[in-house]
């Protein structure tokens, strides 16, 4: 049963992660709390996009070392109906000889989809639409880019979330679009219990949406700032960028270590492997 007085809704402590030799993340610690909206920032390949699908249940760490509502997120499904993780992988699929992540071509209608959640929470269902600007009449083979990403956005948050996970999912969004989401957002996390992680890497109009910044340094350690501290976020997040990449460049080590983390994709569990999982396997 989760502790409602608690403040944190996410708990990593002494995360070590692999992805076969390369060391994603070692010893990593640090707390997510309610009420908060999170920008999860760093370079690329720093482990950004691996970090969410450990938080959000898609990769398994090792056991009491990631917890989501004093939950397991791999390992204790009934947090499904708290957690929403949103990537762009939605309404695609990888086709032989064809692409990677192509969109789906069907003739379905958004009204006609997920409809008992739609049934559940109809004053939900219809502020997102208006949110969103979608059209219930809209056919996913019939879309552009940026309508199937509001589509997504729309069904994923009907059912109210106490954690919402966001990857670089707003970038096709227009601007009135974006601005309305990145409002309801805000909302969300002042008027109920749950909190926003969002990962982006355009960081235009966050200064005063974001409460907190979850910085990920090449070493794989997490830096947590409150927002106060923060003066500018583009102009903090460029020189943070420029240090970062001046070390790489200078150290050797450092330099094989991430870029040998960044040649292969965050996968699911297929892909993962975690520090000494294998190796207490095969004792």
């Amino acid at each position: 049963m989760y502790n409602m007085a608690s403040t944190s809704c996410i708990s990593v402590d002494d995360l070590t992660f692999k992805y076969d030799n390369n060391v994603i993340f070692k010893d990593l610690t640090f707390n997510v709390e309610f009420n908060n909206r999170y920008v999860l920032a760093g370079l690329n390949g720093c482990g950004k996009s691996t970090l969410l699908k450990i938080i959000g249940g898609k990769t398994i760490a090792d056991y009491n070392k990631v917890k989501v509502l004093d939950k397991d997120p791999f390992r204790d499904t009934s947090l499904n109906k708290d957690l929403t993780i949103i990537t762009n992988n939605w309404g695609t699929q990888t086709m032989a000889y064809s692409g990677y992540n192509m969109p789906l071509q069907s003739s379905l209608q958004v009204k006609e989809m997920m409809q008992a959640i739609k049934l559940e929470f109809p004053e939900r269902n219809q502020e997102l639409l208006n949110i969103l600007d979608i059209n219930p009449e809209w056919k996913l083979n019939s879309v552009s880019e940026g309508q199937r990403k509001r589509v997504q956005l729309y069904l994923s948050l009907i059912k109210p979330f106490r954690v919402c996970l966001l990857d670089e999912i707003t970038v096709n969004l227009d601007l009135l679009v974006k601005d309305r989401f990145m409002n309801y957002l805000r909302r969300e996390t002042e008027e109920r219990a749950c909190c926003v992680i969002y990962v982006t890497h355009i960081f235009d109009g966050l200064d005063e949406w974001a409460t907190k910044l979850l910085y990920m340094r090449t070493d794989r350690s997490i830096e947590v700032s409150d927002m106060k501290d923060v003066v500018s976020l583009y102009p903090y997040l460029l020189t943070k960028f420029k240090e970062e990449r001046e070390g790489i460049t200078n150290n050797d080590e450092i330099e094989d270590g991430v870029y040998a983390a960044s040649t292969r994709n965050a996968g699911g569990y297929s892909h993962g492997v975690l520090g000494n999982f294998c190796e207490t396997l095969t004792k």
